[in-house]
């Protein structure tokens, strides 16, 4: 699956806010900013199963100061 703005449009339990891309020859990655109601720890969760999905893996890193 192609690594895209489109493509992060279904994401569970959150919100796009800001995404930036970067691709080299064999891998793509994205540092996403997303809005969500619910805890970190079950937002982390539902991005991993999501991500795995379309064989993407998922690092979660809150805000500075946030949790």
């Amino acid at each position: 699956m192609v690594l895209d703005s489109e493509a992060l449009a279904d994401l569970p339990l959150a919100r796009l806010v800001r995404a930036e891309f970067a691709r080299g020859d064999h891998a793509g990655c994205v540092a996403a900013t997303l809005e969500h109601d619910c805890d970190s720890a079950d937002l982390a969760a539902a991005l991993r199963g999501w991500a795995a999905g379309r064989g993407w893996s998922v690092t979660v890193a809150p805000l500075s100061g946030r949790r």
